[in-house]
């Protein structure tokens, strides 16, 4: 199963990049920017798995429809 999400590795570490970012400017101790980046971090790999398990599958019925 992790074999098909090896191609998302390089968009997780600029994911991490940009949630640090993110986080960098609302918090305000060190550990809100630990919690933040995390809360960022799970947000954004749960839309990886959304677009990966079920965007795919919605345009695959929609356009299977139109042929």
């Amino acid at each position: 199963m992790l074999n098909n999400y090896y191609k998302y590795l390089p968009w997780v570490i600029l994911g991490a990049f940009s949630s640090y970012g993110a986080a960098t400017h609302y918090a305000q101790t060190t550990f809100d920017l630990f919690y933040l980046t995390a809360i960022f971090m799970i947000v954004y790999v749960a839309l990886l798995y959304l677009h990966e398990n079920l965007f795919k599958n919605i345009n695959t019925k929609i356009y299977s429809f139109e042929s």
